[in-house]
């Protein structure tokens, strides 16, 4: 649950700060007593909630058939009680995680709906219906300054479920909203619940104001899903710190992808880019996730950080920096550390491993690539340097992030001194 409150301002803007806290506890006194003139009760008897619409994002669509957790705002809750907590009831309120609420069962149960968005006076858009046999209960504690401070549960979504498929239509937008009566909602006094929310009585039930909030528009495209990459980690059963024998890992990556597809690895651990300083790969735990078999201790990699008051990449990135890769054709990335006492390149080290000691392995790397399309490799990067710009100036939000499906297994190694 995150918890939003305002920060304490410094001692010289004092006159500023109480004529903020007054000009709000102003608003919250009017706010509640509009809401007790509306339900009979006193100003300190109601709950409410209202919807925070998130900004939607230029390029950030709504996706049928790609995997993103969509955030479209925040569902806050004020209350005013001061010195007990209040568990408020609604069908489809399921705070997972973090609170963090179930989109689709609220929009089911009533408490949020959706609509057309273009269409005047448009109808709200039915979605199968859904009635839990427990309602769904979130504790709100009491607080010492309830003019000030306001609990936000995250409204998110996976856009790839199928309910959204079925309801939803390409191209067209849509408006998301706390609904204004529909879905039941109460609360009571934690204190007064024996368990069972449908034993309590009507004077123990507290109305939940709705508040006039915002509206999140989402316009909807179902683009084809990417191809997706595979990581698998490959290394030596033995690692001689001190010896001539460099200790080689490998990442071997594969793709679900028939038609050859290239893309760019460029700013990432696996750039051949070093700039003389491992800026791109600045430690190797960017590259495997390494502990000590037996203690479970991380091992601590030599790193190097640098800061840069420009941009020191290339304009456009050297070829070797592009991959060409499909279904027969898999991409190996090969880092060698070297023993102990090497200077020429620290991030490459050994150092970090201690002798005599097992450790167990997995593969880190990129979760990803923003930069790719399909064809050769020798006809994407053909030409002179503006000819390569030019053809990689592509529409990525309609090709997609291209993911990488790390393959978690376990690989161990000994060290030897």
């Amino acid at each position: 649950m995150s918890i939003d409150s305002y920060k304490s301002f410094p001692s010289s803007q004092h006159a500023y700060r109480e004529d903020l806290f007054q000009a709000r506890a102003k608003y919250i006194k009017k706010r509640s007593l509009n809401m007790a003139g509306e339900t009979g009760l006193s100003g300190g008897n109601v709950l409410s909630l209202r919807l925070e619409a998130e900004e939607p994002e230029t390029n950030n669509k709504f996706q049928l058939n790609r995997k993103q957790r969509r955030s479209l705002g925040h569902l806050i809750i004020t209350t005013p009680e001061t010195e007990r907590p209040i568990t408020l009831f609604c069908n489809g309120l399921t705070v997972i995680e973090r609170g963090r609420s179930n989109v689709l069962q609220a929009l089911r149960s009533g408490l949020f709906e959706l609509v057309q968005s273009g269409k005047k006076d448009a109808d709200i858009i039915n979605l199968p219906s859904f009635t839990s046999p427990q309602k769904g209960q979130y504790n709100i504690p009491p607080t010492a300054f309830p003019q000030y401070r306001e609990v936000s549960i995250s409204v998110l979504t996976e856009t790839t479920h199928v309910l959204w498929k079925e309801v939803l239509q390409p191209g067209h937008t849509y408006g998301f909203r706390l609904s204004e009566k529909a879905g039941e909602v109460f609360a009571c006094y934690t204190d007064e619940l024996d368990g069972n929310p449908e034993s309590l009585t009507l004077p123990q039930k507290l109305p939940v104001h709705r508040e006039g909030g915002g509206t999140y528009y989402f316009t909807v495209h179902d683009d084809p899903t990417p191809p997706k990459l595979f990581a698998r980690l490959e290394m030596p059963s033995k690692a001689y710190l001190n010896g001539p024998t460099p200790f080689t890992l490998v990442i071997e990556y594969t793709t679900d992808s028939v038609e050859p597809l290239v893309f760019d690895k460029s700013r990432s651990p696996l750039s051949v880019t070093t700039l003389c300083t491992g800026a791109n790969l600045h430690c190797i735990d960017q590259l495997i996730d390494c502990q000590d078999d037996h203690t479970r201790e991380k091992v601590e990699w030599g790193a190097v950080f640098v800061c840069y008051d420009y941009d020191p990449h290339p304009a456009f990135p050297d070829d070797g920096d592009f991959v060409e890769i499909s279904t027969n054709r898999p991409w190996r990335f090969e880092c060698a550390l070297e023993e102990l006492g090497n200077e020429k390149g620290y991030v490459r080290s050994m150092e970090g491993l201690r002798a005599d000691r097992t450790y167990k392995a997995r593969v880190g790397g990129p979760s990803g690539f923003r930069r790719w399309q399909y064809g050769k490799k020798e006809d994407l990067l053909a030409g002179t340097r503006e000819e390569k710009m030019e053809r990689w100036e592509v529409d990525m939000e309609k090709l997609g992030h291209l993911d990488v499906e790390r393959i978690e297994e376990d690989l161990h190694f000994d060290t030897v001194a």
